[in-house]
C-alpha cells in the first residue's frame, strides 16, 4: 500500500479520470451534510477525501490526488511552508456518500470553513478537486478585485486562446 499517508491501491492512470468542473449550490442539513451533484459522483469513488482548503474552504479530493500530495509533503517535515501545509492537510478525513449521495463533511471542517444550515453550500469543481464553501464566504471571494485576466497572467495562461 505504499507509505502510511496514502489510501488505497491505484495507477496513476486513475487520476487521468477524475475531472470536475461545474458549480452547484445546495442547502445544508441539521447534521451538516451536503448533496454531491451527480455530475461529481463518479470521479470521486467509494471513498475520498476532505480536508482544509483555501480561504477557508473544504477541499473534496479523490484518492489517487490526496495520494500524489500525501507523498509530496511527506518528506518536507522541516521546511516551513511544508510545515504549514501538513497542518492544513493533517485533518484529513476519509469519507464515502450515504445512500442519499450526501457528504457528512466533519465538524472540524463545518467549523474552518463555516458550514451551517444558515447559509447554503457552493460546491466547486476545479478541474482535480472539489471545493465547497460558505455561500456568503463564496459571494465575497468571487466579489473581490483580482480578476480572471490578472490570475491567467500570473499563470502564464493566455486567456485569448480560444479566439
Amino acid at each position: 500500500m505504499g507509505c502510511p499517508s496514502q489510501i488505497g491501491v491505484f495507477s496513476v492512470a486513475d487520476t487521468e479520470l477524475s475531472e470536475f468542473w461545474g458549480e452547484f449550490e445546495h442547502g445544508v442539513d441539521d447534521k451538516g451534510r451536503v448533496v454531491i451533484p451527480a455530475d461529481f459522483r463518479a470521479g470521486l469513488g467509494e471513498e475520498f477525501v476532505v480536508t482544509r482548503g483555501p480561504d477557508h474552504s473544504v477541499l473534496v479530493l479523490p484518492i489517487p490526488v490526496w495520494n500524489r500530495i500525501a507523498e509530496q509533503l511527506k518528506d518536507r517535515l522541516l521546511q516551513s511552508d511544508g510545515d504549514l501545509l501538513q497542518r492544513m492537510l493533517g485533518g484529513r478525513a476519509i469519507v464515502r456518500l450515504d445512500p442519499q449521495f450526501r457528504l457528512a463533511i466533519p465538524k472540524h471542517l463545518r467549523e474552518w470553513a463555516n458550514i451551517s444550515q444558515s447559509y447554503a453550500a457552493v460546491l466547486s469543481g476545479q478541474g482535480r478537486k472539489i471545493e465547497i464553501w460558505n455561500k456568503a464566504n463564496w459571494d465575497k471571494f468571487m466579489a473581490s478585485e483580482r480578476t480572471i485576466y490578472e490570475a491567467a497572467a500570473n499563470l502564464g495562461i493566455d486567456p485569448m486562446v480560444a479566439s
